[in-house]
């Protein structure tokens, strides 16, 4: 890779979550983003929870910084409950 090339790359995976009698019940999202450079990298993770309508439960995101020995340097954490309206 030359010295000022960075990459980036992202992976999804889905899971539906059923019942005994194969009901939806809702979704599990993974989506890990990775952006590498020579300096080091940055890996995002963000899980999303949906129920069977498609509304968000929860939402956890994680923001991991490695150096160029891959260490970590740094992460954050957030955790996203959305508010009923009802």
């Amino acid at each position: 890779m030359p010295d000022d090339d960075i990459e980036i790359g992202e992976d999804i995976q889905v899971e539906v979550v059923l019942d005994e009698d194969d009901n939806v019940l809702g979704t599990v999202t993974d989506d890990v983003v990775v952006a590498s450079a020579p300096e080091g990298s940055l890996v995002d993770e963000t899980i999303d929870v949906r129920d069977a309508d498609g509304n968000l439960i929860v939402e956890d995101e994680t923001v991991t910084v490695y150096d160029e020995d891959a260490h970590v340097v740094g992460r954050t954490e957030t955790i996203t409950m959305p508010i009923d309206s009802e």
